[in-house]
């Protein structure tokens, strides 16, 4: 379990290098809100196809531990054209790239752990828990000591080639499971029968949060920084939600690991925090944005746990690859791409008080979808 955790723990390092500062990155190269929302959009777009590719060929290969380290060099390569060029074109083109491999890292890392815990699954709370606290670690220790600077791309390249790097060293030294178990049945076609009807249900809901979800996650580091005026030091607000995630995830895998809660209540409370969360943003206090940002161990944690713990018990070992790319790909991805392209031009038009309070209604609506569809996550 020693090597798990350690491998989850240096995949969110290279996260937290990167993903707090992406909407920043466009900003620094002078670009408004409105053409943010739409880079952010094809960069969601990309962590939609590419990681669905990646997975589908990984489980049928499965050689996952050769697909990590593909994802993170071809990460390393692109991320120079991302961060360092002014040419709108390159820009585009490096940000698909990029970002479709990047994101393909985190469902990679989700199969691969969750197949080598075989019939313990329950255990996988902990170590992505231990992986959201060398998450906080990271962002403290760049706030703290100022690097990266968050107004320097280079700076934020610099970091990112530091994290990638000690991510492959753990994956290279990381030993893989042995693929002789798997069935013949992985060489067929995606087959929409490899999931359950609940199993899609589930989805459909968590994928109707990341759309309200989109908020926290790609456009609120600009509201920190130009609204809120906290500088580098929002990365401090950040790793306060990302505390706040570790918590959550220990406290309610241990409550799913002794039966004590279900996937489904926890998708339920989930949504009900982003709902207050987000109505919680449209109050012009800092006490009361503190209070908001401890609600990401609601709105991320206790729903990461549900959804990849709902995917363990659902399906087949052979599968969970490509189940975890659909969470990553479909429930997320997608509906943040969505959110976050509509997201630039409403703060454009309107201000983020009317981003707030419009994004509120997704997860509402998906807290009526939970109660009413109780009946097929008994």
């Amino acid at each position: 379990m020693g090597r798990l955790i350690t491998l989850s723990i240096s995949a969110q390092i290279v996260v937290a290098a990167f993903s707090p500062y992406l909407q920043i990155i466009f900003r620094n190269k002078g670009y408004s809100h409105s053409l943010c929302g739409v880079l952010l959009a094809l960069c969601q777009f990309a962590a939609i196809i590419i990681p669905l590719l990646i997975s589908s060929i990984s489980d049928k290969t499965g050689k996952t531990k050769s697909f990590l380290l593909l994802c993170s060099l071809v990460s390393l390569v692109t991320a120079i054209p991302f961060l360092l060029s002014n040419n709108i074109v390159v820009v585009v083109i490096a940000s698909f790239i990029l970002n479709g491999v990047f994101w393909s890292i985190n469902p990679l890392c989700d199969g691969f752990i969750n197949r080598a815990l075989t019939n313990d699954t329950s255990r996988y709370g902990t170590i992505r828990a231990m992986g959201t606290l060398s998450y906080v670690c990271t962002l403290v220790l760049f706030a703290f000591i100022k690097f990266p600077n968050e107004s320097s791309n280079s700076s934020i390249l610099l970091a990112m080639i530091i994290c990638i790097l000690l991510f492959i060293i753990v994956l290279l030294t990381t030993k893989e499971n042995s693929s002789s178990e798997r069935k013949e049945k992985e060489n067929q076609v995606f087959s929409i029968s490899w999931f359950s009807k609940s199993f899609y249900i589930f989805m459909g809901i968590v994928a109707l949060t990341r759309v309200g979800q989109a908020v926290v996650e790609k456009l609120l580091s600009s509201y920190m920084i130009e609204e809120l005026n906290l500088g580098g030091y929002f990365l401090i607000f950040v790793a306060l939600g990302a505390l706040c995630e570790f918590f959550c995830m220990i406290f309610f895998s241990r409550l799913k690991r002794n039966k004590k809660i279900t996937s489904w209540s926890m998708l339920l409370i989930s949504a009900i925090g982003l709902t207050v969360r987000l109505l919680l943003y449209l109050i012009p206090s800092i006490y009361t944005f503190i209070i908001a940002q401890m609600l990401h161990g609601l709105t991320f944690g206790v729903l990461h746990v549900a959804a990849t713990g709902y995917a363990a018990d659902n399906v087949a070992p052979e599968h969970y690859d490509l189940a975890m790319t659909l969470y990553w790909s479909l429930a997320t991805n997608l509906p943040e791409m969505l959110g976050a392209f509509a997201g630039g031009f409403v703060i454009e038009a309107f201000g983020y008080p009317m981003l707030f309070l419009s994004y509120s209604i997704f997860p509402l609506v998906a807290c009526i979808l939970c109660l009413t569809n109780k009946k097929h996550f008994k």
